[in-house]
This record gives C-alpha cells, sequence and structure tokens, in this order.
C-alpha cells in the first residue's frame, strides 16, 4: 500500500492507496507539519503494509517532517521537476510549472490513455492544461478562479461589494447590483470554459474533458456537456508517480 501526501495554501489531503484504489483519505485545514506527522503516524497503526510515500508541497517542507519520511518508509519521494514521471513534459519552464498542474496531467492520462484530455481545474486559479494521445504535455492557461473574480472587483473598485454567497446564477441580465456582480462574474467564466472546450473539441472530436478542484461542483451542475469530474484527481496522478518509478525503480 501507497501513503500520499498533497499538502496546499489551505488543504493538506493524506491518503493510502491499495491496488490504485483510495481507501483512506483525511482531508486537514491546518499548516502544522506535527499536525501531519501526527496523522500519519495514526495511519501507519492502521495499515498492515505501508513502506511507499510520495508529497507534493506547495511550500517547504519541514525539517523534522522530512527526517521523519525518510526515516519511516523504505521508498519516499518529494515531487519536483527532477521526478520521473509517466508523460512528455515539454513545458520551456519545468520548474515553475505548478505540482498540482503536472500530477493531475499524469492521472488525466492514466483515466484516459491514448487519448486527448482537457484538464480544468477549478480553485483559487482556473488551470487549463491539454496533454494529447501520446502524452506529450506542451504547456496550458492560467486564469483567476471564482472568488478571485468576485474579490478582484470588491478590491479595485470603491463601491462594488464583495459577493461571498452564491449558487447558481438566473437572470442572463443582473436587474441590481449584486445580482449583476454575481451574473456578470458567473457567466462569464462558464463562457471562457466553454469556448476551450468548443475549440478543442473542433481540433479533437474524441476530446476528454475532466474537473477537479473546489469549484468542480459548480462547473459540474451548470454546464451541459459530458464531462468527468474528479475532485480526487491530483492524488491520484500522485499514486500513479510512486507507482510508476517503483515499476522503473527509479
Amino acid at each position: 500500500m501507497n501513503l500520499v501526501i498533497d499538502i496546499g495554501n489551505s488543504l493538506t489531503k493524506i491518503s493510502v492507496f491499495n491496488n490504485g484504489e483510495i481507501v483512506h483519505l483525511k482531508k486537514i485545514e491546518s499548516a502544522d507539519f506535527a499536525v501531519f506527522t501526527r496523522e500519519i503516524k495514526s495511519v501507519c497503526e492502521k495499515s498492515i503494509v505501508l513502506n511507499n510515500v510520495i508529497v507534493s508541497s506547495v511550500k517547504n517542507i519541514d525539517i523534522n517532517f522530512d527526517k521523519f519520511l525518510i526515516n519511516s518508509f523504505i521508498s519516499y519521494i518529494k515531487v519536483d521537476d527532477k521526478t520521473q514521471i509517466p508523460i512528455k513534459n515539454y513545458y520551456k519552464t519545468p520548474k515553475t510549472l505548478g505540482k498540482d498542474r503536472l500530477v493531475a496531467l499524469v492521472a488525466a492520462n492514466n483515466i484516459f490513455p491514448n487519448t486527448n484530455v482537457l484538464i480544468f481545474d477549478a480553485g483559487t486559479a482556473l488551470t487549463i492544461d491539454f496533454i494529447n494521445a501520446k502524452k506529450e504535455y506542451f504547456g496550458g492557461n492560467i486564469s483567476p478562479g471564482i472568488t478571485m473574480r468576485f474579490k478582484a472587483l470588491n478590491y479595485f473598485t470603491d463601491k462594488l461589494p464583495l459577493i461571498d454567497n452564491y449558487s447558481f446564477f438566473y437572470d442572463e441580465m443582473g436587474s441590481d447590483t449584486n445580482n449583476a456582480i454575481i451574473s456578470g462574474v458567473l457567466r462569464g467564466i462558464v463562457s471562457e470554459v466553454l469556448g476551450y472546450i468548443d475549440s478543442f473539441k473542433e481540433k479533437y472530436p474524441d476530446l476528454k474533458i475532466i474537473f477537479t478542484g473546489g469549484d468542480t461542483f459548480f462547473f459540474e451542475n451548470i454546464l451541459k456537456r459530458d464531462i468527468f469530474a474528479d475532485p480526487d484527481l491530483v492524488i491520484k496522478g500522485l499514486n500513479r508517480i510512486l507507482e510508476y518509478n517503483a515499476e522503473n525503480n527509479y
């Protein structure tokens, strides 16, 4: 069994995989590495065999946490631009490529092998990445996410309110200021997403579309398209990387 750790800015996922399936998943809203260590020790006590661990982190890993993982597991991988992966990465600045974007590409290719796949990660930012049927990745785009768009309208103006409570938009044109902001932001980002989908569908009729990230539910409900939604795409990609390195003895 594999231990997979995805450390984000505000949320950390600690999961256990057995034969490619998630058998344990803990979400921790903390930035404290001591909390992560206690949770991992608890997981290890419950698991029969847990020798391999992989970590992806958006922040520098605490030295004590690093030593703990080195001493506790036979195989320990920290994902960086030199980590061996089962896809071809042609991004011109691999060191600046977000680990979550790269790992999501690996997961998408594993879910839909030999297929053209467009991946939307709808979180703080909206990232759009494409991997072709030859396992080749050349790049993607980064755009403001839903919450960031609401905050920008409030921050960069004197009178527009901050919208932090919304579900869906109903009016084509907002009949008051709050609804004008909601409709403008949500219709704008939906139109943006649909533009990408239509454009890539023209080039790749067999295109598969995957959504992940915190705002996946919104897009899953509003888009009238055949999409694959997976909030655990990144941890699945991390597990695939761990398995790939084990298979090839890297």
